[in-house]
């Protein structure tokens, strides 16, 4: 991932440190240490070492504190109240997720809003999960309990924990429209990449008469996203920046679709790993339905997934840095241009 513009870290510990000593002065919470695990164009994110020295004795914390970017970001808008509603209520539901978390809207304290939540211990896998050796050792065991995850959060009654009233719910004709929008955003009024436009109109053109019942959706639905513990469960899942509530079908898509796009590129897969079908029947059985119309969905993820791609592209070369592909000649709408010819009845489906 690019590096992106950067807030002081000094200056933002200090605002943190005043903010945790209001919250808490019985406490009197010091920072002791901070650090970034990764840098780029999405939430900023800081691992922030505290100690609690107050009347209960001396205790150890690790704190995880996101900010908004600080210049250009993936995204036009970031609603930190809505992943730590969403956190809250999969916690609530079992599916691990990082809680307590805060969100502060008060920009007084770092100059911007935040979310604190406590960092979870545990393996996170690598950009490119095949090329993870941790990843090779377990894939079985992995893919199963993050497919079996997915369904987990479908099954959320979202309608009793109140999610309907913070979490955007869009059938795919304004899903649609959403994207739409994105792609007049992500290039400041230039239209990067025709064919993505063009993709989209088809999927407009060609999206399913019916869905079915709207789920909880995770969104950002991938491997590097949730963090396993040494045998392969997961620990935590993370970044449910967009999350939303829609088909399910959806998030399913967009694994299977990332998936497909690794070993197109990369010519391989992960060892262990569910091919298509084996995944498709296990997430159902965990679902207790089958899914609808699975091949629009992908198609519809990879329009998704490779504008948020092209996104980040275009904020490289905007900041002067080499790119991980060519924005017009991007590989990835070959991929996607066979996808649509195939279901067309031309050709076959990757």
């Amino acid at each position: 991932m690019a590096l992106a513009a950067q807030r002081n870290a000094e200056e933002v510990m200090a605002g943190l440190g005043a903010w945790l000593r209001h919250d808490d002065p019985a406490g009197e919470p010091e920072v002791v240490g901070h650090w970034r695990p990764s840098v780029g164009f999405s939430t900023e994110t800081i691992l922030v070492d505290i100690v609690r020295t107050g009347a209960s004795g001396r205790c150890d914390e690790r704190l995880v504190l996101k900010l908004p970017p600080s210049g250009p970001g993936i995204f036009p808008t970031y609603d930190f109240a809505l992943q730590a509603r969403v956190q809250e209520v999969a916690a609530a539901s079992g599916v691990p997720a990082p809680v307590p978390v805060r969100v502060e809207d008060d920009t007084s304290w770092v100059g911007t809003p935040f979310l604190v939540m406590p960092a979870i211990s545990g393996h996170i896998i690598g950009e490119v999960p095949v090329l993870d050796p941790w990843l090779v050792e377990r894939g079985a065991i992995v893919h199963g309990h993050f497919l079996d995850t997915i369904a987990d959060i479908h099954r959320i009654d979202w309608r009793a924990h109140g999610l309907g009233e913070v979490v955007p719910a869009r059938d795919n004709t304004a899903e649609i429209a959403r994207w739409r929008d994105y792609l007049g955003w992500y290039g400041g009024g230039d239209v990067l990449v025709p064919a993505l436009v063009d993709a989209l109109d088809w999927c407009g053109s060609h999206r399913p008469e019916a869905e079915a019942e709207a789920s909880l959706l995770w969104g950002d639905v991938r491997l590097g996203n949730v963090i396993f513990d040494e045998v392969g469960t997961p620990v935590a899942v993370l970044d449910w920046e967009m999350a939303t509530i829609g088909a399910a079908e959806h998030d399913l898509a967009w694994t299977l679709i990332l998936d497909a796009i690794q070993a197109e590129l990369l010519g391989r897969r992960v060892a262990g790993f569910l091919d298509h079908d084996a995944a498709v029947a296990r997430f159902e059985a965990r679902q207790r339905r089958q899914v609808r119309d699975l091949g629009w969905y992908e198609i519809f993820a990879m329009v998704r997934s490779t504008a948020i791609m092209t996104r980040i592209a275009h904020l490289r070369d905007l900041a002067g840095e080499p790119g991980l592909f060519p924005i017009a000649e991007n590989p990835l709408i070959g991929i996607l241009e066979r996808r649509i010819a195939a279901a067309e009845g031309v050709g076959e489906a990757e």
